[in-house]
């Protein structure tokens, strides 16, 4: 997202965009095809930022965009697919609503992604997904919730929360 925005040249509507972007799979690693869970419920929600509310929310309700976790990759999809279908923003508004969306309503295959994007999407400090990254490197793959919790200074009831942003 950050490194600007390529239109694409798709004659499909916002709510497709959003239905082929859940369909697509991929962050900065390989990762294996999940179910799209469920958004979190409407009371845990954070505020949007004000770029969102102007951008997103003026043509669609909050509950078509964030119907489920996505992927880093699959977030950006979203966007430039707003983007061909006529979204006006600037690419420092875009940055802002990809931020949003991926520390938000993010998910991350823990097993592949990078610390940074582990860091981002379950609100981590750099150096415990860094832990998290030296772990699988050292000792395979982390296979479940707790292998994970167990990861030294990783926030266990925090990731209880996250649960479903998580992808073994």
């Amino acid at each position: 997202m950050k490194a600007g925005f390529a239109l694409i040249a798709a004659a499909v509507t916002f709510g497709t965009a959003l239905v082929s972007a859940t369909g697509a799979r991929g962050s900065s690693a390989q990762t294996p095809p999940q179910p799209t869970p469920a958004a979190a419920p409407a009371e845990a929600r954070p505020a949007p930022p004000p770029e969102f509310v102007k951008v997103c929310v003026k043509c669609h309700p909050v509950e078509k965009i964030i119907e489920g976790r996505r992927y880093k990759t699959q977030w950006d999809q979203v966007l430039e697919q707003m983007v061909a279908r006529g979204a006006i923003a600037t690419d420092q508004e875009l940055d802002v609503i990809f931020d949003f969306l991926v520390a938000n309503y993010g998910r991350v295959a823990i097993n592949t992604a990078p610390a940074d994007e582990i860091a981002e999407v379950l609100h981590v400090e750099p150096n415990v997904a860094a832990a998290i990254v030296q772990q699988r490197a050292s000792t395979g793959r982390i296979g479940d919730l707790e292998a994970l919790k167990a990861v030294p200074g990783v926030p266990g009831a925090a990731l209880e929360k996250l649960r479903d942003a998580i992808v073994f």
